[in-house]
C-alpha cells in the first residue's frame, strides 16, 4: 500500500515537472526568425548605434552610411526599416539572441571569436585602426610608442583586443582604460577633443569624418592591419544572411554605392581652401544676391550672408559631409523643397537659404524676444527643428525656460549626446552630436562684426 502511494506521488511529481517544463518552452520561444518571417511582418529591424557612419537623425533626415546601405536593401525588398539603437556592445548579442533585432550594424570588424554568436554578411567596407590624438610636438608615430601610455577605449571591443595583442607584441604594458558613462568611440573621441583623455583607439572611417569637424586631432598613427566591416545576423537565419550576400555583391559594385561613399568618406569639407574673396568694402562676392533675398523673405542680409559664410566660406560649389552641398549646405532631403539643387545657381542656392532661414524664423513665432528666436532659428538651421524641440522638452523636465536660449536649451542641446538624455522618455530624435550652440554663436559673431 505503502509503495503504491509513493508510486502515485511519484508519477504526480513527474508529470507536474513534465507539464511545467512544456509550459516553460511554450513561454520561451526559440527564436529562429529568418527571411520568410521577415517578409511575413514586412520589417527588417537593424540593432545600430547612434553614431555618424552606423545612424543618426540630422535636419530631419535619417542618416548614417550603414542606414543607408540597409535601407537600399529594405526598398529593394519591399520592406520598411526598423532602428534600434544600442551602446553596449554585450547588448547586440543578447538582442539579437532574443529576436530583438535582425541584423547588426555597428562598424563591425568580421571576428572570428564571434562566430558562435552571429554570421557575417559580405564585408561592405575595409578599414583600419587608427590613434586619436591631439596635435603637438610629441605625437606617438608607431605602436611601440603606447608602451606605459594611457589609451581609453570602448570595453570589450575590437580596439581593446587590439591593444591587447599590441602589448604581447611591443613586450610592454599599456595601460588600457574604459569610461562607462561613455560608451561609445565617438564619445571618446570628443573626449580627445576636450583634451579630457590624451588617446584613444577607433577605426579610421571614423576617425576620418571626426578629423573634419576637429582639425585638432591628428589620426596619421596606425595600428592595425585592414578589417573587413560587415554586418552580422542570427546563425538560424541563413536565407537573411543569403538575401544580404546577394544584394551587397551586386551594391558594391553600383554607381549608388559609390556615390555613398563619396558623400560620407570624399566630401568631408564644406570649405573650401582658399575663400572667395569679397570686392572691396564688399562681405562678399554675392551681396547684390543677399540683399535681394533678404528683401523677399524680411530678413536681414547680413545674417543670409553670416550663414553662407559659416557653411561654405561662400562657396557655390562646396560639397559637405552626408551629401550637403552648395553655399548654404542644403541636405539632398531638404534643398529640394526650396528648389536648390547640386547643380543651382549661386542666386537660387542663396535664395532657397533665404526662404528656409525665414521658414524657421516662422514656425518659431511663440518665442516673443527677436535675438532669442533667431538664435532658436539658427540652431535649427544647424541641427534640425527636431532636436532642438527635444532640447527644449529636456529642459522643461529640469525645470528651465524652454524659451531661452543660453544657459537653458543650448545647455540641454549638448547633453543630447549622453544615452542617459537621450534615450529619456522626453526625446524623439535621438542622440545629437553636433555643435549646434557653437554654431549660433559663431553665426550672430560673424553678422555682429558686419552689422
Amino acid at each position: 500500500m505503502l509503495q503504491r502511494r509513493r508510486s502515485y506521488l511519484l508519477l504526480v511529481v513527474g508529470l507536474s515537472l513534465f507539464f511545467q517544463a512544456c509550459t516553460e518552452k511554450a513561454r520561451s520561444p526559440i527564436y529562429r526568425k529568418d527571411w520568410v518571417q521577415i517578409k511575413k511582418i514586412g520589417k527588417l529591424t537593424v540593432l545600430t548605434e547612434n553614431a555618424t557612419l552606423s545612424f543618426f537623425e540630422f535636419k530631419g533626415k535619417k542618416m548614417g552610411f550603414e542606414y543607408e546601405i540597409l535601407d537600399t536593401f529594405c526598398k529593394a525588398n519591399g520592406l520598411q526599416l526598423e532602428v534600434k539603437v544600442v551602446s553596449k556592445i554585450g547588448d547586440y548579442i543578447r538582442m539579437l539572441k532574443k529576436g530583438e533585432g535582425d541584423i547588426i550594424a555597428a562598424n563591425l570588424p568580421i571576428a572570428l571569436h564571434q562566430e558562435k554568436y552571429f554570421q557575417y554578411t559580405v564585408p561592405y567596407y575595409q578599414t583600419y585602426q587608427v590613434l586619436v590624438q591631439r596635435k603637438s610636438d610629441s605625437l606617438l608615430t608607431e605602436p611601440a610608442h603606447l608602451a606605459e601610455k594611457t589609451i581609453y577605449v570602448r570595453k570589450n571591443s575590437a580596439y581593446e583586443k587590439r591593444l591587447l595583442a599590441l602589448q604581447e607584441e611591443i613586450g610592454a604594458h599599456i595601460d588600457i582604460r574604459y569610461k562607462r558613462s561613455l560608451p561609445l568611440a565617438e564619445d571618446l573621441i570628443q573626449e580627445v577633443v576636450n583634451g579630457r583623455i590624451k588617446y584613444t583607439l577607433v577605426h579610421e572611417n571614423q576617425a576620418r569624418v571626426a578629423k573634419d569637424m576637429h582639425p585638432i586631432l591628428d589620426i596619421s598613427t596606425r595600428m592595425s592591419f585592414e578589417q573587413r566591416i560587415a554586418f552580422a545576423v542570427r546563425p538560424k537565419s541563413k536565407v537573411l544572411k543569403q538575401k544580404m550576400d546577394l544584394f551587397l555583391k551586386t551594391y558594391l559594385n553600383s554607381e549608388a554605392y559609390k556615390l555613398l561613399k563619396k558623400r560620407y568618406f570624399d566630401y568631408i569639407s564644406a570649405a573650401p581652401t582658399e575663400i572667395l574673396l569679397a570686392p572691396r568694402g564688399a562681405v562678399s562676392p554675392f551681396d547684390a544676391l543677399f540683399k535681394n533675398a533678404a528683401q523677399r523673405y524680411n530678413l536681414d542680409w547680413k545674417l543670409i550672408a553670416a550663414v553662407a559664410f559659416k557653411e561654405s566660406r561662400f562657396n557655390p560649389n562646396a560639397r559637405g559631409f552626408g551629401g550637403a552641398y552648395g553655399m548654404m549646405q542644403f541636405m539632398p532631403n531638404t534643398g529640394p523643397h526650396f528648389g536648390v539643387y547640386p547643380e543651382s545657381s549661386p542666386e537660387v542656392q542663396i535664395n532657397g537659404g533665404g526662404r528656409y532661414l525665414s521658414s524657421l524664423y516662422k514656425r518659431w513665432s511663440s518665442i516673443k524676444d527677436e535675438q532669442i528666436r533667431m538664435q532658436f532659428t539658427l540652431a535649427s538651421y544647424n541641427a534640425g527643428k527636431g532636436h532642438i524641440e527635444d532640447a527644449q522638452r529636456l529642459a522643461r523636465a529640469a525645470g528651465l525656460n524652454a524659451n531661452v536660449w543660453d544657459d537653458n536649451v543650448a545647455l540641454m542641446v549638448k547633453k543630447l549626446k549622453d544615452p542617459a538624455f537621450y534615450r529619456s522618455e522626453f526625446v524623439r530624435c535621438g542622440a545629437y552630436r553636433g555643435a549646434a550652440p557653437s554654431y549660433v554663436a559663431h553665426v550672430i559673431e560673424i553678422y555682429s562684426r558686419w552689422k
